[in-house]
């Protein structure tokens, strides 16, 4: 099977070991925006409306809500284009769009493109800036001036029901603008290997039978029963002989990660301060562990971080970050996703066979 990226632009893999994952901010020339207004936390989502919806509703909200979604496209500094995907408005009066981190990213995937443009239902094209993005949960946040087009509502994702109606809105194939797709929440609390970087998995991911094409990353994947956004649509998991499943980052990990880069243009995690390898529990006896542990080794700690402070030392074998078990499905990095600067966490260590736990005080990249 395989994982593919479903914007034009599909990112490489970004390499390295580290205590703690740090966003990016663009540092591109970029045309110049209007919207200069301080920033302010993305609303919270509505209660969702219990009523049932009939089936022209799918129709409605398609009508609805389209002239919201907008296709962005990836500029290098000639001109030329470098890739396109989808987003859409959240906040009008300011002008900020959602989109994913890999639809901005440049060709290598370890940065950002050089300019940007959204183009809307009414082939309107307006120029955008970056204001952050987050490779680690492929959500980043474009600025395009105050709009006359009604801002989508981002939703409750934990409240949103297996079964439930969605819509899917993008531009199919980077070519065919506002293209509507209808099916249902499949699945929730998914998570897949990141393709743009190692040792990161994407949680609490929604999948849904619902078309997804290359070039709707980016783009809302809508429950139609509250018209609100419960994911943004962000990859397909296919294999041969099949559709392929869809699969959207959630809308409460969109809301969360949106504010910080609004905020700040980029997420802080909190940084223990180690350099490390995986080991596998096939390896584990050679490390002086029972067959099957699972872990990482510390082959460098940074002086004067947080780890150095709590006593952490090169050899040291790390097994769990509080209760999580460092292994093949919660790798370090992706652990540390959850955690911020100023955060103190327990870490499991053993040294020369004896375990011990611990805490640590985490700090900034």
């Amino acid at each position: 099977m395989s994982l593919l990226l479903v914007g034009a632009i599909v990112g490489g893999i970004a390499g390295g070991v580290a205590g703690g994952a740090v966003a990016r901010r663009d540092g591109g020339g970029i045309a110049p925006v209007t919207a200069t207004a301080a920033p302010a936390p993305l609303p919270p989502a509505p209660s969702p409306p219990a009523s049932a919806q009939d089936p022209s509703a799918v129709a409605a909200v398609a009508e609805a809500l389209s002239p919201s979604v907008v296709t962005v496209v990836n500029l290098l500094a000639d001109g030329r284009t470098l890739g396109s995907g989808s987003g859409f408005v959240v906040d009008a009066e300011r002008g900020y769009v959602v989109t994913n981190s890999h639809v901005v990213s440049d060709a290598r995937g370890t940065g950002s493109g050089d300019a940007f443009e959204v183009i809307f239902p009414d082939s309107r094209r307006v120029d955008a800036r970056l204001v952050g993005q987050d490779p680690d949960t492929d959500v980043a946040v474009l600025v395009i001036g105050r709009q006359e087009v009604p801002a989508l509502t981002l939703g409750d994702s934990d409240a949103v029901p297996s079964g439930a109606t969605v819509v899917a809105i993008g531009s199919a194939l980077g070519e065919f603008r506002n293209s509507v797709t209808a099916g249902v929440v499949s699945g929730k609390g998914r998570r897949l290997p990141s393709e743009l970087r190692r040792d990161i998995f994407l949680e609490d991911l929604i999948q849904t039978d619902a078309a997804i094409s290359p070039g709707n990353s980016g783009g809302p994947l809508i429950w139609v029963a509250t018209r609100q956004v419960i994911g943004v649509n962000t990859l397909v998991l296919r294999e041969p002989g099949s559709e392929g499943l869809g699969f959207a980052v959630s809308s409460n990990t969109v809301r969360t990660i949106a504010d910080e880069l609004i905020r700040a243009g980029r997420v802080e995690r909190g940084r223990i301060g180690i350099v490390y390898e995986s080991f596998t529990g096939r390896q584990a006896p050679s490390l002086g562990l029972p067959a099957g542990a699972t872990g990482i080794v510390v082959t460098e700690v940074v002086p004067g971080s947080p780890g150095a402070g709590a006593g952490i030392r090169p050899g040291d074998v790390i097994t769990k970050v509080n209760e999580q078990r460092i292994d093949l499905e919660h790798p370090l990095l992706t652990i540390m996703l959850r955690f911020r600067p100023g955060d103190r966490v327990s870490l499991t260590i053993v040294r020369n066979g004896r375990e011990q736990v611990t805490d640590v005080v985490l700090g900034r990249p």
